[in-house]
């Protein structure tokens, strides 16, 4: 059951990605900068968001498996392509990543995930989102649940907060509920669930 939820979570992601590829491609990017949540365009790319954070999770043996992650994501706001009007926003995210495993053993997780995060503002300068994401990624220490160091999905959804610094800075933290599996490519795939707290600060253009 877990493996068909992940398929569908990847096939969904991608099939997103590909129907809006045409409108991305195809947007102006000519018109002038607005703040996060003020933007006029169809399909466009308009913010960066660096974060960091802790993850953890239990693997068999009653080993602790921790992580120190990084990523950077590049974000794209699609309101007037889902037909979103006013203060709330629909971005299409674009997330490389390359963390730190630091427990049971030393290595290296490293991918990238696509996904979509709804933000809408609960006061001023103060805003919440929900997101989901999929993606390709390499696990890089052998586990029970997943034999060999190598290729895996994450997926991953969460919640977070926003709160805007200045006109085009902004705090960001969030929860994240993370699976990383391998889809049933290969055997074993018992998957690895963990949790993870991130803050960072994003950057509008």
């Amino acid at each position: 059951m877990v493996n068909i939820n992940v398929k569908i979570i990847v096939v969904s992601v991608l099939f997103s990605g590909l129907l809006l590829f045409p409108r991305i491609s195809s947007a102006d990017t000519s018109a002038p900068d607005h703040a996060f949540t003020n933007q006029d365009q169809s399909v466009r790319s308009n913010y960066l968001i660096f974060s960091t954070g802790y993850v953890r999770g239990e693997l068999k043996g009653n080993e602790d498996l921790e992580i120190i992650p990084f990523s950077v994501r590049v974000g794209l706001d699609i309101n007037n392509f889902a037909g979103i009007h006013g203060e709330s926003s629909l971005q299409l995210g674009i997330e490389p990543f390359i963390n730190t495993i630091i427990a049971p053993d030393r290595g290296i997780e490293a991918g990238i995930n696509i996904g979509l995060r709804y933000l809408t503002p609960v006061a001023d300068g103060v805003s919440v989102f929900g997101e989901i994401s999929s993606g390709p990624a390499y696990f890089g220490i052998d586990t029970v649940e997943q034999g060999d160091a190598g290729f895996n999905f994450l997926s991953q959804f969460g919640a977070g907060l926003q709160v805007d610094l200045t006109r085009n800075m902004a705090f960001n933290t969030a929860y994240r509920f993370r699976h990383l599996s391998n889809a049933g490519i290969s055997q074993p795939n018992s998957g690895i669930n963990t949790n993870a707290i991130i803050a960072g600060f994003s950057f509008s253009y």
